[in-house]
């Protein structure tokens, strides 16, 4: 077999992501899942709380992001499914919104796009202090609504599992390989 049908080979699993996670790095030694939500994949991470720098961190670790809920749909699973589960209900939760850029302007950290959608508590956001520029979800007469917050309170973070883009990332990967390969000063990479 070629280096070239090698690189296919890889390229063709590159998408591929585990859905169990060990979480021995992160306070617990049994091994996690991420949990189908609604059209989503998250994990919820009721193990150890963390500021909000620490929660996006921690979701990398897992190859995911802090969630950004982009529908009133999102939103209303993710909240069926934390009031469903007893351990959740008085718990909150970073997500992966904030206006650390420019006051009141929210933004997805992952892509810097506008916040997708909103469900603030009554009153949010205020930015109480001048000091809250991270938004996580907070329990309000059962029912789970965004407000923004100090980032380095410690809290617990929900991640949502990277969805691959529309179109082919495999295939841009294959492309990429390709050129390179095309480029280089390699004259015949099959006999590798």
């Amino acid at each position: 077999m070629g280096l070239r049908q090698i690189c296919v080979l890889v390229l063709c699993f590159a998408g591929v992501l585990t859905d169990s996670i060990n979480n021995s790095n992160y306070g617990g030694s049994e091994t996690i899942s991420f949990i189908d939500i609604g059209n989503k994949h998250y994990l919820i991470n009721t193990v150890a709380t963390m500021n909000w720098f620490q929660a996006y961190l921690y979701c990398h670790t897992f190859d995911s992001d802090l969630a950004v809920i982009k529908t009133p749909g999102e939103m209303n699973a993710l909240n069926f499914y934390l009031i469903a589960n007893a351990g959740h209900v008085d718990t909150n939760f970073w997500l992966g919104v904030t206006d650390l850029a420019e006051q009141g302007k929210y933004v997805s950290f992952r892509d810097g796009r506008p916040m997708p959608y909103a469900k603030w508590s009554a009153g949010q956001p205020d930015n109480f202090g001048n000091n809250e520029h991270c938004v996580h979800l907070w329990l309000v007469n059962n029912i789970f609504y965004m407000n923004d917050n100090n980032c380095n309170a410690k809290l617990y973070a929900i991640c949502e599992m990277r969805q691959p883009r529309k179109g082919c990332d495999v295939c841009d990967l294959k492309n990429l390989v390709e050129r390179f390969l095309q480029f280089t000063n390699v004259p015949n990479c099959e006999n590798w």
